[in-house]
């Protein structure tokens, strides 16, 4: 699986942003843009790219299509090393791209994401940590396939999975997939309930 170029790459992550704008962990970690709409699906565009650049270096990306239309970003079995790694490079121009503000907001909502998650035992488990598709594409089964190939690779592994989303409406969704949902949490910075889906492994 090679890398994308970095006109598929913009692509990708601006679609990305279409696609999660709403959400509300990307609207608190992207408070420096206030009410400005423009300038939100901007800088979420270049948090997709540095979430992209992250996946394809310490985890795994998968493609929605070739033009660009979502992808899916998963955390998976890389050594925890090589994760953090590739972490503490995408760290610094993440505190620049979001400000001291929403960079606090960031770490205050993965540290309560965390903490959350500690009792489940999911440290071996592979992360599904973001999956859009861009709005305009939406309605043709894009969703499921770019989900297929990650799922299969866990399936390949023995390894459970997980997910959280503050999307209710999701929850069906990704049910037929496999996940289950393990909790419902309120998020202190956010504001908002999210939901800790779990897929335990299935045979390949």
């Amino acid at each position: 699986m090679s890398s994308p170029s970095n006109i598929e790459s913009s692509r990708t992550a601006r679609s990305l942003a279409a696609a999660l704008v709403g959400d509300p962990f990307y609207r608190t970690v992207t408070v420096a843009c206030g009410d400005d709409e423009a300038a939100r699906h901007a800088m979420l565009e270049a948090y997709f790219a540095l979430a992209l650049a992250e996946g394809w270096q310490a985890g795994r990306v998968d493609m929605a299509d070739d033009a660009g239309n979502g992808a899916a970003i998963w955390t998976t079995d890389t050594p925890a090393a090589v994760r953090q790694a590739a972490y503490a490079q995408r760290e610094p121009a993440l505190h620049a791209l979001l400000g001291e503000r929403g960079f606090a907001h960031f770490t205050a909502i993965v540290w309560n994401m965390e903490h959350a998650l500690a009792p489940y035992g999911l440290q071996d488990a592979w992360y599904l940590s973001i999956a859009g598709i861009d709005p305009a594409a939406q309605g043709r089964g894009l969703g499921a396939s770019v989900l297929a190939p990650g799922l299969a690779a866990v399936d390949a592994a023995g390894a459970a999975c997980f997910l959280e989303t503050y999307n209710e409406r999701s929850l069906p969704f990704y049910a037929r997939l496999g996940f289950v949902v393990a909790g419902r949490y309120a998020e202190a910075v956010t504001g908002c309930d999210y939901w800790l889906m779990v897929r335990e492994p299935h045979a390949a």
